[in-house]
This record gives structure tokens, C-alpha cells and sequence, in this order.
């Protein structure tokens, strides 16, 4: 892909030191726009994109260098152009005060040093370009997070067919005496849970969420979780719930709800049918640590998972309300997910 060129706009009532920059000026991947006056400047920046910086002469008749950065910072398209002001004065104090308060960058004295010219001009020429590069960088992001959420609600829409069937299945097993449809019905509610959280993936970033903060008993929350029917089939009402010191904290219920239960979706997978544990300390002053833990270890491939992005919406939860989420796995020791909110979220 060719580099885009850069332009660089000098403006100096006298035609001779406008070619004297044209020869200083002369960097790849740039053009140089002259113009001999306020007015003309002003065309010439309507008329032209990828301005990286403006060199203005501060003395010209009728708009100066002064006026014409101050209708430069006044307007939209053109408030960002990085402006250095050329002066054959001394560098007064209150010279250099009004043309800071106009938006300067910075000042030069003519007659010009050439290498001092280059190497400011070259800066702020790598500065545009890294800008441009960056803004360009977003749009593919963007791009890419759209068209995953679009893949993502299609899989999970092909997804729930089945899963419906297997649904019903079970039902008509249970009916029947038949108590293979409870494990299949169990199953079914993981895959569900696991295509609820495929599309959470897809959701809005975690800058974007805006929990709703109230205070809430973080034990009364987790035991409402653990109480709710997808949690009580998907974990067989065996989870231990142990709480000590001040469990309260300023949080969004219905956002830390998700996060906690898609905690307690991660460990019922991987448990291995073993019990499920959640502890709550609120014996610290300034947060509250909840953790979900089980005695098996992960295995390599679904540790890789999680670390990568299986834990991403709880991550999110915790980053929203200002905490973090961190999982532990270890062979002796089995798995953690601890997730540590600060009393007051922020």
C-alpha cells in the first residue's frame, strides 16, 4: 500500500522565504503548500486534507500570523494542525505568550537554522503519520468486532435449534421414568449457557458498560445466583457458600449476576463432577475478594481457553466496576477464579 503524502503549509508574505523553505523542505512522502496570506492560507486549507503542521509567518499585512492561527483553532477542520510560528523578532515574552494563547507548538527565529527546520518539521510529519496509522488501526478493530458479533449471533442461532430438541427430549425422557433425560437436560444447559456467553463476546467493549451502582450484600447476591434453576440444574444444589467480614460493595446486581454466573458455568464444566466452592472475604478495608474454586486442575488446552478469552465477560464485569479477575490452576492446589471489587466501584 503506497504511504500517503503529507502536507505541510507555509505562510510568509515574502515569495523569496517561501522558496527558501520549498529547498529546506524538501522530506519524502510531503508536499509543501504555500501561501503569500491569511486569506490564502485559509483556501488553501479548505481545499487540501492531511495538513501534518502549519509554519506561519507572524508578521504580514493585514491578517497576521496571530489572526490566522486563532481562525485556524476557531474551526473544526482545521483546531488540530500543529501551528510553529516564523518571527524575525526576538523572542519577547510577550510575543511568545500571544503566540502560545493563539495554539503555537513553538517558535523560530529567522534566519532559519536548516537542521533545527528539519528535524521539528520531520517530528511532527511522524506524528501525523502515526495518528493517521492509528485511526486506521481502530476502523479495522471496529470493523472486525462488528463482523464478529454478526458471525457470532448466527452461529448461536444455529445453535439453538438443536438445543431446543435436546430439550424436549429430555422432557419427554423424564416423563417416562427414563432418568437419562436429567443428565441430558444438564448437558443442554451448559451448551445453552456456553452460546449465552458466545454472544457476550460479541457485545459492547468494557469502556462501554456502565454499571448502575447501589450498595449490595455480595453473599445475599451470590446466594440468589446459586439459587436461580439453570444454576441448580447445571450444579446439582451442591455448591458450599461461605461468607466473612463486611461483604458490602457498590455494585450493578444485574451485571455482577452474569459474571457470577458464568463463573459458576466455567467450574461446573470443568469440576469433573467434584464440588463446587465459593468464598466470600470482606475482611479487607478497601474490597471484597469472591472466589469460585474447585479441586481439579485445568487441563492444558482449556487453561490456554480461559486465560485467552473464556473468562472475557466476567473479566469485563470486574474491569467496569474498577476490580480485576485473576484465574489460578495449579495440579495439588485445583482452580481459582478470584475476583476482587472495590467497596466503592469505580
Amino acid at each position: 500500500m503506497p504511504t500517503r503524502v503529507l502536507n505541510i503549509l507555509a505562510v510568509d508574505d515574502t515569495p523569496q522565504n517561501l522558496l527558501a523553505l520549498q529547498g529546506l523542505l524538501d522530506l519524502p512522502e510531503t508536499r509543501l503548500l504555500s501561501a503569500e496570506s491569511g486569506p490564502a492560507a485559509l483556501e488553501m486549507l479548505l481545499r487540501n486534507d492531511d495538513i501534518a503542521l502549519a509554519l506561519l509567518d507572524v508578521q504580514m499585512p493585514g491578517m497576521d500570523g496571530y489572526a490566522l492561527a486563532e481562525l485556524m483553532r476557531g474551526t473544526e477542520r482545521t483546531r488540530h494542525v500543529p501551528i510553529i510560528f516564523l518571527t524575525a523578532n526576538g523572542p519577547e515574552e510577550q510575543r511568545r505568550f500571544r503566540g502560545y494563547e493563539a495554539g503555537a507548538v513553538d517558535f523560530l527565529i529567522k534566519p532559519l537554522d536548516p537542521l533545527v527546520l528539519r528535524s521539528k518539521v520531520q517530528v511532527f510529519v511522524d506524528l501525523y503519520r502515526q495518528r493517521l496509522q492509528l485511526a486506521q488501526r481502530v476502523d479495522e478493530l471496529e470493523r472486525m468486532r462488528r463482523l464478529n458479533t454478526t458471525m457470532l449471533a448466527a452461529l448461536s442461532n444455529d445453535l439453538r435449534t438443536p438445543l431446543a430438541a435436546l430439550t424436549l427430549n429430555a422432557e419427554l425422557l423424564l416423563r417416562r421414568g427414563d432418568q437419562a433425560g436429567a443428565r441430558i437436560k444438564a448437558a443442554t444447559v451448559v451448551l445453552a449457557r456456553q452460546v449465552e456467553h458466545l454472544l457476550n463476546l460479541g457485545g459492547e467493549p468494557c469502556a462501554r458498560l456502565q454499571p448502575q451502582l447501589a450498595e449490595q450484600a455480595l453473599a445475599a447476591l451470590v446466594q440468589q445466583r446459586l439459587a436461580a434453576p439453570a444454576n441448580q440444574e447445571l450444579l446439582g444444589g451442591s455448591v458450599a457458600c461461605n461468607a466473612e467480614g463486611d461483604d458490602r460493595v457498590r455494585v450493578d446486581a444485574e451485571l455482577l449476576g452474569r459474571a457470577i454466573d458464568d463463573l459458576l458455568l466455567q467450574a461446573a464444566t470443568h469440576a469433573n463432577q467434584g464440588p463446587v466452592r465459593v468464598r466470600i472475604d470482606g475482611l479487607g478495608p478497601q474490597a471484597v475478594l469472591l472466589e469460585v474454586a474447585f479441586d481439579a486442575p485445568l487441563p492444558t488446552a482449556a487453561r490456554e481457553h480461559l486465560l485467552d478469552s473464556g473468562l472475557e465477560l466476567p473479566q469485563r464485569v470486574a474491569h467496569a466496576h474498577g476490580g480485576t479477575l485473576i484465574a489460578r490452576s495449579k495440579e495439588r492446589e485445583g482452580t481459582r477464579f478470584e475476583m476482587m471489587l472495590p467497596r466503592g466501584a469505580g
